[in-house]
């Protein structure tokens, strides 16, 4: 860890930080950017199978991250031209969001849900918590208009039908 002695210091540090993602492209084209939260005490070991996860899907990770909160933003850099690439980058993904679910419950950090990560959502959250985030979304938006079927997975409300039963009048 480095501290910056002065403001100087401090400002070059940020720019380093800032200029990490324009870093990438020279490894790679592309890059699948996560954002996770783990407990500061859990870091270490959730840095250890960010990048196991990485060998085993042979893929380059990189993290530019502000690990004094505990939030990660690893980063899967790889070329979408390669063949399957795509495949092992979204398992990779979901391996890297199991972990860092487990070691802290937590889904996301600086960057919120989004459609990506909706339907992990009950990784951390139970029906009863998505049916009433629902019911709180429908109190404020209630035509529905605001990022229709965005944030809320599918089956998060308790009136949907998750399953038919056989014989059930529809």
């Amino acid at each position: 860890m480095r501290v910056a002695a002065d403001d100087a210091e401090r400002a070059l540090l940020w720019k380093g930080r800032k200029s990490a993602f324009g870093a990438i492209a020279r490894i790679a084209p592309d890059y699948y950017l996560h954002d996770a939260v783990v407990p500061r005490t859990r870091l270490v070991d959730v840095l250890r199978n960010v990048y196991d996860i990485a060998d085993h899907y042979q893929l380059t990770m990189m993290n530019v991250f502000h690990a004094g909160d505990g939030n990660l933003h690893p980063l899967i850099v790889f070329d979408q031209r390669e063949p399957g690439i795509w495949e092992r980058v979204h398992a990779a993904g979901e391996a890297i969001l199991r972990t860092c679910v487990d070691a802290g419950r937590v889904l996301s950090g600086a960057h919120g849900l989004g459609l990506e990560k909706r339907e992990a959502m009950p990784l951390v959250f139970t029906a009863d918590d998505l049916d009433a985030q629902a019911r709180l979304r429908d109190a404020f938006d209630p035509s529905g208009r605001a990022n229709p079927q965005k944030i809320l997975p599918r089956g998060s409300r308790c009136g949907e039908m998750q399953r038919v039963p056989k014989g059930a009048w529809v």
